[in-house]
């Protein structure tokens, strides 16, 4: 029995010196283009679900999916997340390949994670991937009308559809909502749907996303 014992020290301490070696001389490869060990996926990818489902919101998303919802949440998603996640069906994004691991294409491939556990990756980032966490840059409101665009992003509307390919391929200026009595910049060169996108946004900042509606339980 001493002997298991002191095999099982001895092993433990050799994983222990072994580790520090790796580290210490330079053996660990940490560029981005070194694709991750498949027990370093797998490790990762528990912790952050494990964090994830812990820390998140309870609940759903509070954002309805309207098309003003929509069509201001595509402006959003276009402005802060297009360049990694990809901008729209005909356009992935050229870096998603170039992170570690690699950015997940959510627009073309809507992620099955709850609202609420996008909301908090969004909201909070994940260390370590480049993701970057949007809270203070982006409001609580803002993050949530992306991620219902996100979850609808293959069905939406004709016009949200159209917004988001224009605002995705326009070379015009960015397209926000300008402030109140000022000139709406290169006006005339807006198409109808991009009119349409800055009048959804103009509501929005207005007035915020339209909630859900509340409906009280029903009695059992």
């Amino acid at each position: 029995m001493r002997k298991f014992f002191a095999g099982v020290v001895f092993t433990l301490i050799a994983i222990a010196v072994g580790a520090l070696l790796v580290v210490n001389l330079g053996w660990f490869p940490i560029g981005a283009d070194n694709p991750p060990s498949s027990l370093e996926r797998m490790m990762a990818n528990r912790a952050t679900d494990a964090y994830v489902s812990r820390h998140m919101p309870q609940g759903g998303n509070p954002i309805q999916p309207t098309v003003a919802n929509l069509t201001a949440g595509a402006q959003d998603y276009q402005q802060h997340c297009a360049l990694c996640h990809g901008g729209n069906a005909q356009h992935p994004s050229p870096m998603r390949d170039h992170f570690n691991p690699p950015v997940p294409a959510i627009a073309t491939h809507i992620p099955g994670d709850p609202d609420a556990h996008l909301f908090w990756v969004t909201k909070h980032g994940i260390r370590m991937t480049g993701m970057p966490a949007w809270g203070g840059i982006l409001s609580d409101n803002q993050i949530w009308t992306i991620i219902a665009f996100i979850k609808h992003a293959n069905q939406l509307p004709p016009g949200v559809q159209t917004a988001w390919h224009d605002a995705a391929t326009s070379d015009i200026a960015p397209l926000v909502a300008p402030a109140a009595g000022a000139p709406a910049a290169n006006e005339k060169k807006l198409t109808p749907a991009q009119r349409e996108l800055r009048q959804a946004e103009e509501e929005v900042r207005q007035h915020g996303p339209q909630p859900k509606p509340h409906t009280p339980p029903k009695r059992k």
